[in-house]
């Protein structure tokens, strides 16, 4: 048994470093990018800005429809055929196309809506047309086939040449527009590396898209799942934004997308586990518990690791991201200080949730409890941004998570379904 669990391990180590080389990528672009649009077009601007890339964050959700998941599962099973694999691309192609056509106008609409969305209705347009291009992004087909290497420098080097877009061409207020052009353009040019690959290695063509309703079906639950988590963090920089000025939501963006991004720095690890978990668990549940306290202990500490930098650096980390946008006084530093224990926090729940109640069964709970963490987060937000302006934002988090954490924790014990224990 532990020889297969490390067998196990070490594939999931070998695809480490291709996931980790993007996901450093996109971490770095993450902290290059808030600070050059933060300075370029100043605190007003900026907090515009960031509530439409907050609306490009919820239109994501309903378009990627969960397939990330789905589809993820399902190519890990049929990897071993390639007329099969064609299929699957071709289905999960046309049902993500078929997503973004029926919900383009309404999700438009939305951007229109948002504090400050009608300002300039091109920038909503080109926010949501991101959304979409990133919404097709391959990458679920070849972390289903355990293969992430083979797009991975691609997708480094679209995330430098979006970096190196804003850099050439952002000038000032008015540019807005250039960053969520060049995401859109980032995506796209992926999107058809990705095709290329597959087509070499499946023998995909355009005959193969078809028969979308498959792919829907199966990602229905997993949208539903991830509806009642990500969307939250779509809507809580929006309903702060009501309650607060654009200044305020840009620093609360600013410093939640840094915790997150240090929490995505273990991604990596969470994300070549699935597919190894899930088939273990067919086999032997003790085999797939061992795996996953294996890659909890490395991405937990590594993830405690980040939150403690945040905590100690964080005024000169919110001085140098945010510029003049930081304000005046230790507003902006706090904020980051507040959010340090996310990063260890979202680790936890992911894994927990993601990596070993998903593979156990138990999406349908896990929906659920998402939803009423998100309605928290909401509920507080709106009745702490009055008095204590955008640290709502922070505070409607943690207690979202921590709200998470407690309940799937006395869940599983009642089960006795615990990963730790098993």
């Amino acid at each position: 048994m532990r020889e297969a669990v490390m067998s196990v391990g070490a594939k999931v180590m070998r695809q480490l470093p291709a996931l980790f080389g993007a996901q450093m990528m996109q971490y770095l672009v993450t902290l290059l990018t808030i600070p050059l649009l933060a300075r370029t077009l100043g605190p007003e601007g900026w907090g515009r800005t960031a509530l439409l890339m907050t609306f490009a964050q919820l239109a994501l959700i309903p378009l990627e429809y969960g397939f990330h998941v789905s589809a993820t599962r399902t190519a890990a099973r049929r990897q071993a055929c390639a007329a099969d694999l064609a299929g699957l691309f071709g289905s999960v192609t046309a049902a993500k196309l078929l997503v973004a056509l029926l919900l383009a106008l309404p999700l438009y609409g939305v951007g229109l809506a948002i504090p400050h969305g009608g300002d300039d209705p091109w920038l909503p347009a080109l926010a949501l047309l991101a959304a979409v291009a990133q919404a097709q992004d391959p990458m679920w087909f070849f972390l289903g086939t355990e293969q992430p290497n083979r797009i991975a420098a691609a997708t480094i080097l679209s995330r430098l040449a979006t970096l190196a877009v804003l850099v050439l061409f952002l000038r000032g207020p008015e540019d807005a527009w250039i960053y969520f052009a060049a995401q859109a353009a980032s995506w796209s040019g992926l999107l058809a590396y990705g095709i290329l690959l597959v087509r070499r290695q499946t023998g995909f063509g355009p005959r193969h898209l078809r028969a979308p309703g498959t792919p829907l079906r199966d990602g229905w639950r997993f949208f539903q799942l991830f509806l009642g988590s990500n969307v939250f963090d779509a809507l809580l920089p929006i309903v702060l934004g009501a309650v607060s000025t654009p200044q305020s939501v840009g620093v609360f963006v600013a410093a939640d997308k840094l915790a997150r991004a240090a929490s995505g720095l273990i991604g990596p690890l969470r994300t070549a586990l699935f597919p190894s978990v899930t088939a273990l668990m067919a086999e032997s549940r003790e085999a797939a518990a061992r795996l996953w306290r294996w890659a909890m202990l490395r991405a937990g500490g590594l993830a405690a690791l980040a939150g403690l930098v945040m905590l100690l650096g964080a005024e000169p980390i919110m001085r140098a991201v945010l510029g003049a946008a930081a304000g005046e006084g230790s507003a902006a530093a706090d904020m980051l200080r507040l959010l340090s224990p996310l990063p260890l926090l979202l680790t936890v729940n992911i894994t927990l949730g993601v990596q070993w109640m998903i593979p156990s069964g138990l999406e349908g709970w896990l929906r659920n409890l998402y939803l009423a963490s998100g309605c928290l987060r909401l509920a507080l937000c709106a009745a702490l941004g009055w008095q204590i302006d955008a640290l709502a934002g922070a505070v409607a988090n943690l207690c979202g998570e921590l709200m998470v954490l407690g309940a799937c924790l006395v869940f599983l014990r009642r089960r006795r379904l615990c990963p730790w224990s098993a």
